[in-house]
């Protein structure tokens, strides 16, 4: 368990480092002047990055040499960092790149976690830090030379303490069809936990902090999402998933009702709203064995459609409160159903 943990340790600082390089390159290289080069590389990055997950997280099931592709990612990012004058192929490199390490990394972590949420709460956090220094302070040239070289370091450490860890399977589950079976109530299920995610991007794009204008409050509310992501594995393994999404979900939505413009209260309202990411990993995982990146993947695919679709809501702020409402109380709903259905059901 020790070596797992100081596995999830270097995969979550790993998680940042590789956000941020997207991020840093991206708005440092491929956010031109112009209208068009911006408008390819936003949809491009995010349909590269985020909604192939799914199908690159099939062929990481498919080929169960995860950690092999951890750094194949790495050197795909990496590759595409120092390609920003050549913008088509840097955007390629870096949002395959991403895609590929996000569920990689997240197969190892799930598979691994022994049916802990923590560990999932503590792969997930960093990746929002990474992609907000990034953000923040592009303009600082150094800023990509670090985090590459930390990249290269640590994936290089990590090559070296965990290549020739066993595998996950044991002989006779390797030699099993990765048969998926879906009935009627895990088909439900899963796209029940799909919706829940979607209004989490949904909501996150949604949300305005007006007081959020300096770039210390941005990335205080980054932190304050990375911590929620934390906590919400943490509390789950220590009271259980009904009682953690029934803090979070009420208390995020009680805060960001209420109090979100004070700087309190709103990074409370977003510290306790991303509570509710491990769970709905781990639920997907649940409904989908050894297809952990695929769920990984499927998880990662509609924050993007999320993310438009809370820029789109932005032009009507009269209705966040309902909007809020709603998906706060479908997101209790589901996962407190979908907790108790998998607890009870056999899905293996």
């Amino acid at each position: 368990m020790k070596k797992l943990r100081i596995e999830v340790f270097f995969l979550t600082v790993l998680h940042m480092l590789v956000d941020g390089i997207c991020s840093t390159t991206i708005y440092a290289s491929l956010y031109k002047d112009n209208i068009i080069l911006p408008t390819i590389v936003f949809i491009g990055y995010n349909v590269l990055a985020f909604m192939m997950q799914p199908l690159v997280g099939f062929l990481v099931d498919t080929v169960k040499k995860e950690r092999l592709l951890v750094l194949g990612s790495l050197f795909l990012v990496v590759t595409g960092s120092l390609l920003g004058s050549i913008p088509y192929l840097c955007l390629l490199f870096l949002g395959l790149g991403n895609a590929l390490f996000h569920v990689s990394a997240g197969k190892i972590t799930i598979t691994n976690s022994n049916q802990k949420l923590s560990l999932l709460g503590v792969f997930v956090s960093l990746g929002v830090v990474g992609l907000t220094l990034g953000m923040l302070y592009y303009q600082f040239s150094s800023l990509l030379v670090i985090l590459i070289t930390l990249t290269i370091l640590i994936g290089g450490c990590y090559y070296l303490i965990f290549h020739q860890k066993k595998e996950f399977l044991d002989e006779t589950q390797k030699k099993q069809s990765l048969n998926l079976s879906l009935t009627n109530i895990k088909i439900v299920m899963i796209v029940g936990v799909i919706i829940i995610v979607m209004f989490r991007g949904i909501i996150g794009k949604y949300t305005v902090f007006n007081w959020a204008d300096e770039a210390y409050l941005v990335l205080l509310v980054a932190i304050a999402t990375a911590l929620g992501k934390l906590l919400g594995g943490v509390l789950a393994d220590k009271i259980g998933i009904t009682k953690t999404i029934l803090i979070s979900g009420l208390g995020s939505l009680g805060f960001l009702l209420f109090a979100r413009d004070s700087i309190i209260g709103g990074l409370l309202g977003i510290l306790l709203f991303n509570m509710t990411m491990p769970i709905t990993l781990y639920l997907l995982y649940k409904m989908m064995p050894r297809y952990e990146a695929t769920a990984f993947g499927l998880a990662a695919m509609v924050l993007f459609p999320g993310y438009v679709i809370g820029m789109y809501l932005q032009e009507y702020p009269t209705r966040y409160n309902l909007i809020i409402l709603i998906a706060s109380l479908l997101t209790i709903i589901f996962v407190i159903l979908f907790s108790k259905e998998v607890k009870k059901s056999e899905f293996y």
